[in-house]
């Protein structure tokens, strides 16, 4: 099984790369945050946001959650570690490939440019890193414990799915939107990325412990904001998608025993 040690080394022992892929991943965790109202958006559910608006709660809390938890945690995770970038690199590859995805099943192109700026800056980070990390980890560790939740959760995000795209699709409004991209499609986005984090940790265990935090944070996120205000834009019909997707995320938050079947080569401790 690989074991990752966190990086202590001081600022001033990383080579000039790394320094510099710190600095971006940092810049970028603001851009996501705060530029793309991540944050912002996450304060919409608990209420600390302009009341005389009637806010679409679960569309927000899906755009808080994903520039938030996945994306803003991904770069954190690579500020934090950058001779250990690769789980933050995979996930942000995910959304990456996930905002593209809405854009084309939600048949709207504004979810491209964020994908765009995003895939800009990992690809700057590979670059600054590549020399001074490790290789990316190939060591498959099977846990049939999270693949069966993964793979519990892949009917209840596919229809949030197909219900943010058949939305996006009929274009009814454009009353919902942050800097001109709209939030139906990167709802959709949004369930596909937590969708395959849950499938790509059951067996990457490299990338586990930073796929799991931020996918059941995500996952209960949006599930309570469906709880909240079932009918506002955004939530799905009925309250048990709601608690659905707050189960989901809360069982896939819990530590599970450390059964695991290696089907690669051995692993190796990367330091």
């Amino acid at each position: 099984m690989t074991q990752i040690r966190r990086d202590t080394g001081t600022a001033a022992s990383f080579p000039t790369r790394l320094r510099a892929a710190r600095v971006l991943a940092w810049v970028m965790v603001a851009v996501a945050t705060i530029g793309l109202f991540g944050l912002a958006d996450l304060m919409v559910l608990p209420g600390w946001v302009d009341q005389q608006y009637v806010w679409a709660v679960s569309l927000e809390a899906s755009w808080g959650s994903l520039l938030t938890f996945v994306v803003a945690g991904s770069f954190s995770s690579i500020a934090l570690n950058p001779r250990q970038p690769w789980p933050g690199i995979v996930l942000l590859a995910i959304a990456v490939a996930a905002l593209v995805l809405g854009a084309v099943f939600g048949q709207d192109g504004s979810p491209v440019w964020v994908a765009a700026l995003l895939a800009g800056a990992v690809a700057v980070l590979v670059w600054l890193v590549q020399n001074d990390s490790p290789a990316l980890p190939r060591v498959w560790n099977l846990s049939w414990q999270y693949l069966l939740i993964g793979l519990a959760g892949v009917p209840l995000w596919l229809f949030y799915v197909l219900h943010a795209f058949e939305k996006s699709r009929l274009r009814q409004d454009a009353e919902h939107q942050t800097w001109n991209v709209e939030h139906w499609p990167v709802q959709g986005s949004a369930g596909i990325t937590l969708c395959l984090s849950a499938l790509v940790m059951s067996f990457w265990a490299a990338g586990r412990p930073l796929m799991r935090v931020t996918t059941s944070l995500s996952a209960t996120y949006i599930g309570a904001a469906m709880l909240a205000f079932p009918h506002r834009d955004g939530a799905m019909e009925g309250p048990m998608w709601g608690v659905a997707m707050v189960i989901w995320g809360t069982v896939l938050a819990l530590p599970l025993p450390r059964r695991a079947t290696s089907l690669g080569p051995p692993s190796t401790v990367i330091g």
